[in-house]
């Protein structure tokens, strides 16, 4: 071959791999979170059973020790990949008490190995004022609350919030509690100096505890995965029937109505998805931002992806488009586009 029409050839090759490059030459990774695959759970104790994804985890029983315990009765599922990425739904938490100077007053009269002595103080009466205060017990720290919802018909705050992780991690989530500090028992600070005024030893109760969460840059994606999960949840009536029969033997009547997952799952979610979401806005385009990324839509499907910053200045195709709008950062992403 001469130098002449070697050179030709090899222009055309350029070319042809030019024109390849500019018209979608692309690499999809697929988003794992937009293609998760679910299975069905069935507790060894046949207590409930739920959908759960291929490869994630489930533990039962409070999640601070792992005891089965069918009045404070707690499921857990995680990604074991990628632990920040859990559903937790507690029935009923211990009790905790309302101020520092109650759990004292119990250390005095009772020592400080009594039941009440090591329970937890819960100053604020609300769903982040739970989770604040039982960071240390739930292997977090530093909850920040990010947006308030409303409350849910049962009367729990539904908050959005996040926190740093046992991992290190930042992560973001959902999360509702019912607090009550119905059980008021006040008494005097110091039997012996009436002077000292009263403080009220009644404890804390928490129930209906929910917690949805993922690091804090995939939230808006994993959110419906853990939500599907959480809208799973179906107890058998042999757990409803023990657990009454649990409350009876407490409480001393069988009259308790349990609020369980399928009954508690819609009126949260409703407040969530009726949020402004100003915050995950922002939050997902600083994430863009710092990992090196864009919002692009797909013309045919309408599908969002994250693509490498530069994308729509490379790409001369038109099956992908810029997306800036909100609806672009609110809904989970397809996959990730990069160049081959």
């Amino acid at each position: 071959m001469n130098t002449r029409r070697f050179l030709a050839v090899l222009a055309s090759m350029c070319a042809a791999g030019l024109a390849s490059y500019g018209k979608g030459a692309l690499r999809i990774r697929l988003a794992e979170a937009a293609h998760v695959k679910f299975v069905k759970y069935a507790d060894p104790g046949g207590y409930f059973t739920m959908n759960v994804p291929v490869g994630w985890k489930v533990r039962t029983g409070l999640k601070t020790t792992g005891k089965i315990d069918l009045i404070s009765y707690a499921i857990t599922v995680f990604d074991p990949k990628r632990p920040e990425r859990e559903l937790y739904f507690c029935l009923n938490n211990s009790f905790g008490l309302k101020s520092a100077e109650a759990r004292n007053w119990h250390i005095r009269s009772y020592g400080p190995k009594s039941y009440f002595a090591r329970m937890p103080v819960v100053p604020r009466l609300s769903t982040d004022g739970f989770f604040a205060a039982m960071g240390p017990l739930y292997g977090y720290r530093q909850f920040t609350v990010l947006e308030r919802l409303g409350k849910s018909a049962l009367g729990g705050d539904v908050i959005v919030a996040d926190c740093t992780a046992a991992s290190g991690r930042r992560v973001q989530g959902l999360y509702h509690a019912v607090v009550s500090g119905m059980m008021k028992q006040p008494v005097q600070v110091n039997p012996f100096n009436a002077r000292a005024g009263m403080v009220d030893v009644g404890p804390v109760v928490e129930f209906s505890i929910l917690s949805e969460t993922a690091p804090k840059e995939e939230f808006v994606d994993w959110q419906p995965v853990l939500d599907r999960c959480f809208g799973s949840i179906v107890f058998t009536p042999a757990f409803h029937q023990q657990r009454r029969d649990a409350w009876a033997r407490v409480m001393g009547t069988s009259k308790y109505i349990m609020q369980t997952a399928d009954s508690i799952r819609a009126m949260i979610m409703d407040s969530y998805r009726r949020r402004n979401a100003t915050y995950d806005v922002l939050s997902q385009k600083r994430s863009d931002a710092t990992l090196g990324y864009e919002r692009v839509q797909d013309t045919e499907t309408g599908e969002y992806y994250r693509a490498e910053n530069g994308f729509t200045d490379w790409y001369d195709g038109t099956r992908y488009r810029p997306a800036t709008g909100n609806a672009a950062y609110l809904t989970p992403v397809s996959g990730y586009i990069n160049w081959k």
